[in-house]
């Protein structure tokens, strides 16, 4: 059994602004008794796509990819670093999700698969494939408290890739993300609770909030949602923690009760 913390931020355009609030609010789940912590996507740069290729980093020496390596071996915590941009090239960045075990180490890197290129109206238009280059492998990473699938915001939508780490072991889920308000609020509760409810699994989704630069507007609400569905925490609209137990044995029993999993029918 462990403490989980999801951190809600507002990320801006300066980097060196973003993670001294992070170490603020992972600090607060520090203190909560949290030992295991999750920021949300791009938690050290929301500026304007077009200007990740300038802060992209390498992950051997980039200020943020340090800034995660100390924070976890100072406390003692293993800590999944939301996503980063890293660099994949002259015009392009990976959206890179880094979980970082409780010696500072890397332990797991996770490049964004699925990428976000939706017109939701005339005016509300993201094309996150001019600038950011798609991974191609699901990762799951052994933990002290069992088996950890990565994945990112936009990836929700896509059942087959949960089934996918499901399938290689995944006892909990991290959905670090930057989710529009109007799909928020029609989806994002939907979607995590039913990737959970489906695959007998935590997810674990830290999210930004608020309005960043160049108008877009996030929609919060971080969330901890056990395997049968049950919201254990959830944020508001502004940054903050939010914390709550993983229980392996509760797990066992979800999928005892409702064995679902070994009911499959492959056509």
């Amino acid at each position: 059994m462990a403490i989980v913390g999801a951190v809600q931020m507002n990320s801006g355009g300066n980097k060196k602004e973003n993670l001294k609030k992070a170490e603020l609010l992972l600090r607060e789940g520090v203190v909560k008794g949290a030992r295991f912590l999750a920021l949300p996507e791009n938690f050290s740069f929301m500026g304007k796509d077009s200007e990740k290729i300038e802060v992209a980093e390498d992950l051997e020496t980039g200020e943020t990819v340090d800034f995660l390596k100390k924070f976890a071996a100072d406390h003692g915590v293993w800590l999944l670093g939301g996503t980063i941009p890293l660099k994949a090239g002259e015009n392009k960045v990976y959206n890179t999700s880094l979980l970082i075990n409780d010696h500072g180490e890397v332990a797991a890197r996770y490049d964004k698969i699925h990428l976000f290129d939706v017109q939701l109206d005339e005016k509300e238009v993201y094309r996150e494939s001019d600038f950011v280059q798609g991974g191609s492998l699901p990762v799951v990473a052994k933990t002290p408290w069992g088996k950890a699938g990565l994945s990112v915001c936009y990836d929700i939508r896509f059942p087959e890739l949960y089934r996918k780490l499901m399938e290689a072991g995944a006892e909990f889920i991290f959905l670090p993300a930057a989710f529009t308000v109007r799909t928020g609020e029609a989806h994002w509760e939907v979607l995590l609770r039913a990737r959970a409810i489906e695959n007998q699994v935590y997810m674990i989704a830290p999210a930004q909030c608020g309005v960043h630069p160049g108008g877009r507007m996030t929609y919060g609400n971080s969330m901890i949602v056990d395997p049968w569905g049950k919201i254990l925490a959830r944020a508001g609209e502004g940054e903050g923690i939010v914390t709550a137990e993983l229980d392996s044995d509760y797990r066992e029993e979800v999928k005892s009760r409702i064995p679902c999993l070994k009911h499959r029918v492959f056509f």
